[in-house]
């Protein structure tokens, strides 16, 4: 996912051209040490205004609604608690810790959760005589705090704002956009955490590609994830298509053959070198997986290194 990047360099030099450079390289801001918070703070607000608009943007909020949610949020901060509905300028933006309520519902994936939050909100809309004007910049803020959400958790979703949010839509058809919104975004997390979860597999997997000459045992492959043993073989077989065991000797056996290619090693060091302590246990590997002996394989394909 391409992301939108503001880049400030924190520097104890300064001559001018340092700061020069650093602007034509694309740095937005050139801070000498030592840091003045203010200065910092400023900045980074700066900074988060321009990444908002930009994300505001790519999901189809209008030029309009990206201004009324920046100033909503400012008349928010500057009015603190005051909560005087219906007055413009006045109203507070949500409830103390609504933000959070609805970060809580969506990282735990719960829509009935979640729904209640929205249901808190309008009812929080209609107890306070907020004009439906502002109750859109509120819907739009929400609908903002949804889609971050899932943009941090790098899931796509293909939502644009309807133009008639600026128009005509009623509470209960502003009601209705948040919750599909909301339903939508917690099915792709779903979805997603389905999809990581089989990212312990494919760690197994490469541990096994980079380490076939140690001696791997499925118990302390699975210790290594903190899982059961037995869950771990029955989860690899299914994702894979073998067992765990089967897929070490045929790493094993891959390796064995290209070092028959590439080298002038005896087929008892190969055996060694690529995790079999027996002999035997590498020969019967080694027919299994290529359909052929080890000592006819090797007969056949080392002489062609020699020959070179």
């Amino acid at each position: 996912m391409d992301l939108a990047d503001e880049f400030v360099i924190l520097s104890g030099y300064s001559e001018f051209a340092y700061a020069q450079e650093a602007m034509r390289q694309g740095v937005s801001h050139y801070l000498l040490k030592p840091l003045d918070r203010d200065e910092v703070v400023a900045v980074l607000q700066e900074i988060k205004g321009k990444l908002d608009a930009v994300f505001l943007a790519e999901y189809g909020f209008a030029q309009e609604e990206i201004e009324n949610f920046r100033k909503s949020r400012i008349l928010y901060k500057e009015n603190g608690d005051n909560s005087s509905g219906g007055q413009k300028g006045t109203w507070k933006f949500t409830w103390e810790g609504f933000d959070e309520e609805l970060t809580s519902a969506l990282q735990l994936m719960n829509y009935q959760s979640a729904r209640k939050v929205v249901d808190k909100l309008f009812n929080y809309i209609k107890s306070r005589d907020i004009s439906l004007p502002e109750a859109r910049v509120i819907v739009s803020s929400c609908i903002y705090h949804i889609l971050r959400m899932a943009y941090e958790k790098n899931i796509k979703i293909d939502f644009v704002l309807p133009e008639e949010i600026n128009g005509e839509l009623s509470l209960s058809e502003l009601k209705n956009l948040i919750l599909g919104l909301i339903s939508e975004t917690i099915n792709l997390m779903l979805e997603n955490r389905k999809t990581n979860s089989k990212s312990y597999l494919y760690r197994v997997k490469a541990y096994i590609d980079q380490n076939y000459s140690q001696d791997l045992k499925v118990s302390s492959l699975a210790k290594m994830e903190f899982i059961e043993a037995g869950y771990l073989g029955e989860t690899f077989a299914k994702q894979f298509g073998c067992s765990i065991n089967e897929y070490i000797n045929k790493v094993r056996i891959n390796k064995a053959m290209e070092l028959i290619r590439t080298t002038d090693m005896k087929l008892n060091d190969i055996a060694y070198a690529v995790g079999y302590k027996s002999y035997n246990n590498f020969f019967s590997n080694f027919k299994k997986i290529a359909n052929i002996k080890p000592t006819q394989f090797y007969e056949r394909y080392s002489h062609s290194l020699k020959k070179e």
